[in-house]
């Protein structure tokens, strides 16, 4: 890989998607460690993903919140397009849950806590993640999260309201207007946010489906289980949020991420203890 990302010495792949691959990698002039995405071959073919990614690049550099994922430099000397971020020592949210090593509740509801201030300061900023799931959030061993993969997210205008919608993000945590392909608000993530946590506590997703044509099915129609059905430790006051997160109809749902920060914070203290 050096051959490809000049002035890097590539330690370790991280992760392998569709488009891009990232890297665990010393950049040689300033012996700093950083985490470097590049596009793979396909994505350097693909003139929609090196928009997407070039996009990225640009709004991930505009962004400063401890709990998003910093951008070091755009690598202007690599052969296919390529990005240096920070290097955060750490696992998925997926990795946890599938490696049946739950978070413990007071880290689980720091990283929710923290998850939900950095989707808010987006928000803030006109901007949909649409793409809010355990694989995109990355948790260390204190719970101390990044929100990562800014590669769908909207900047949201009056002019972007206008242009033709498309259906992005992952089934099992998209909600049900991104399913129906609708103009989509902050309540989108708010939805996701809450797939994402019912998965962290419960152990398993909040919908079960043979095949992504059922799983979006699912989204737009269907209850919800309780998450007490699967783990009983869980605060009746959290579980009501993340239900509420999850409603169907956006309108029951929270409006904005500091509605969803005040009722946490109603039980959580500073310290992430749970209050009874």
């Amino acid at each position: 890989m050096s051959y490809i990302v000049s002035g890097y010495k590539i330690e370790k792949p991280i992760k392998s998607g569709g488009f891009a691959e990232v890297y665990y990698a010393l950049r040689i002039k300033d012996k700093k460690y950083l985490a470097i995405k590049v596009l793979n071959e396909a994505g350097c073919k693909n003139s929609r993903i090196r928009k997407l990614f070039q996009r990225e690049a640009k709004l991930v550099e505009s962004l400063k919140h401890p709990n998003i994922i910093k951008l070091d430099c755009v690598i202007k000397e690599s052969k296919r397009p390529a990005i240096a971020l920070e290097y955060f020592e750490s696992e998925t949210l997926k990795a946890w849950i599938l490696n049946k090593n739950p978070l413990s509740m007071k880290r689980g509801v720091k990283s929710f806590i923290q998850m939900a201030k950095a989707l808010h300061y987006l928000h803030e900023n006109n901007i949909i993640h649409k793409d809010v799931k355990p694989e995109n959030i990355l948790v260390n061993k204190d719970g101390e999260a990044r929100l990562i993969d800014f590669s769908i997210a909207e900047k949201t205008n009056f002019f972007s309201k206008l242009l033709p919608k498309k259906r992005e993000g992952t089934p099992l945590y998209m909600s049900p207007e991104q399913v129906r392909k609708e103009n989509l608000d902050p309540r989108c993530d708010i939805y996701s946010l809450g797939a994402t946590f019912f998965e962290v506590f419960a152990g398993t997703p909040h919908i079960q489906g043979k095949n992504e044509k059922a799983i979006l099915q699912k989204q737009m129609k269907g209850s919800i289980p309780k998450i007490r059905q699967f783990n009983k430790s869980i605060p009746h006051k959290l579980e009501i949020i993340i239900l509420r997160m999850l409603e169907k109809d956006k309108d029951k749902r929270y409006k904005t991420m500091r509605e969803v920060l005040y009722e946490v914070g109603k039980f959580a203290d500073e310290s992430y203890e749970i209050s009874p």
